[in-house]
């Protein structure tokens, strides 16, 4: 029951409830998302870069990666669900589906990440036959790698959720929906993320 409500807590938090703790979990992630320096370029990546990036830009990405499928999937629901909607529950349950992504802002922490880029970069562009790296830091990358992977199944499944309940939807047509919602949200968020990127360059 416990684990249930891991993957679907919006049977019990919906509307301005979820919307306050999903913009709180996503002010926390862009805040150790600025210290690790972990960033969300779309809507389910999770990035790594060493550079120095302002703090109002981990904000705004939080806010993009919301704001794009909370509107995709309003929109579906209006055209596909017999039912009526409210805005505020897809604004609201989308923004909560995203808590997971504290923990993957807190994997960052790891510079094993870093170490491994820059081994892989020594060896495959600059052909450095001395470049090497420690087991310790190759096991910590591994971990982290399934440990990323497990928490984008985790977020994935909040947001399917998420949209269900909210657009009263359920069976293949949910399924449906939400794929063709979560491709364009995905394309939309990659499109916007990468552009705000290049503005900081």
């Amino acid at each position: 029951m416990k684990i249930n409500k891991l993957f679907n807590p919006f049977n019990e938090i919906a509307g301005s409830k979820a919307l306050f703790w999903g913009l709180l979990a996503m002010l926390i992630t862009g805040l150790i998302g600025y210290f690790s320096q972990t960033h969300f370029p779309d809507i389910i990546s999770i990035k790594y870069i060493p550079v120095g990036l302002p703090l109002w830009y981990y904000f705004i990405q939080q806010l993009v990666i919301w704001l794009i499928p909370s509107i995709v999937f309003y929109l579906l629901a209006l055209l596909g669900s017999s039912s009526s909607v409210r805005i505020i529950d897809f604004f609201g349950t989308q923004a909560l589906a995203r808590y997971p992504y504290v923990l993957a802002a807190i994997t960052g922490f790891s510079g094993s990440m870093k170490r491994f880029g820059e081994y892989i970069i020594e060896i495959a562009v600059e052909q450095n036959q001395e470049a090497s790296i420690s087991s310790f830091d190759l096991i910590r990358y591994v971990v982290i790698i399934i440990v990323s992977l497990l928490l984008v199944v985790w977020l994935v499944g909040l947001m399917y959720n998420a949209f269900r309940i909210s657009a009263n939807l359920k069976g293949a047509k949910a399924v449906g929906l939400f794929i063709a919602g979560f491709v364009i949200s995905f394309l939309l968020s990659l499109f916007t993320g990468i552009q705000l990127y290049n503005f900081l360059q």
